[in-house]
């Protein structure tokens, strides 16, 4: 007993993916605990190794973008060095995308997913160059279930989630708008109000990296990979694979009517009033192919 509790103490050094559990809440700061056990990821690594992948799937809503323009230099400094981060003009893309789950699931299930929960989800990420196309690192991931927050990170290297206590994410059909309000900590905390337009234009700052809105648009849903760095060793990173069949023409501009940024944006040197852009899809079809390790990470 002694042994095991020391190898559930054996952490590597801090990172942003390790679980933030309630301070007020012992259960989840034991869980916290055996969430990092090296013991356990490792026995998990292996297990998942041995066994096919089981997809999920999901149909998705309410999915709001939200993107700034950050120093690449800033960012680089808070990845592994062999993560090649997109860059146009010393500028790199940060964006917030959050969601309503309707069912998220295993796929082998069928019909009987409709009895799975609808978590909601906010995944806050990067965007690879064209060395790995296609593709974006998590800087965190937050969702508002604990089912989804535990199963996450007990089956995956990808989905090293964060419980968000305060999440809320809600369509007015009315008046065409969502608000979004997500608190975690300090740095992954959030709330915005958009509402969505028929102007599909870009500002003189998006009209830098550009051409188009419907080409800024494009790059960034067009994504089919996310990398994440590991839990217990933040220099490896595992990939994961989804699937999104997107119809472009159902997007739908947006207009930020108000917008507390996270504070994390000014540790990449941008400041809250920065000029952010925003657009919503509708609703798609969310898969999860597959997951597998990078082989630098071996």
């Amino acid at each position: 007993m002694i042994m095991l509790i020391a190898m559930m103490s054996d952490m590597t050094t801090m990172n942003r993916h390790r679980f933030k559990p309630p301070k007020q809440n012992t259960l989840f700061q034991l869980l916290a605990k055996f969430l990092s056990c090296r013991l356990i990821l490792q026995l998990r690594r292996l297990l998942m190794r041995c066994i096919p992948f089981m997809r999920l799937e999901s149909q998705v809503k309410d999915i709001v973008y939200l993107s700034w323009l950050v120093d690449v230099e800033q960012v680089r400094q808070h990845y592994p060095s062999e993560v090649p981060l997109w860059e146009k003009q010393g500028k790199t893309i940060f964006t917030i995308l959050t969601y309503q789950h309707q069912h998220f699931g295993f796929r082998f299930l069928g019909g009987l997913r409709q009895w799975m929960p609808s978590p909601q989800q906010s995944n806050w990420r990067f965007y690879l160059d064209h060395t790995y196309p296609k593709t974006v690192i998590f800087e965190q991931v937050l969702l508002d279930q604990y089912l989804y927050v535990m199963g996450g990170r007990l089956a995956s290297d990808v989905m090293p989630a964060q419980y968000a206590p305060v999440f809320q994410h809600q369509f007015n059909p009315q008046q065409q708008s969502i608000q979004t309000d997500v608190f975690v900590d300090t740095d992954y905390s959030f709330n915005s109000d958009v509402k969505m337009t028929q102007e599909k234009t870009l500002t003189p700052t998006w009209q830098q990296m550009f051409d188009s809105w419907d080409e800024a648009v494009q790059f960034l849903v067009d994504q089919d990979h996310a990398w994440a760095e590991w839990v217990d060793r933040p220099e490896c990173i595992s990939q994961g694979d989804i699937e999104m069949p997107v119809q472009y023409e159902d997007i739908r501009a947006a207009q930020i009517l108000s917008l507390n940024a996270p504070a994390l944006l000014k540790k990449f040197g941008v400041e809250s009033d920065t000029d952010a852009f925003a657009f919503v899809v509708p609703a798609l079809d969310f898969h999860v192919l597959g997951e597998r390790i990078l082989e630098k990470s071996n």
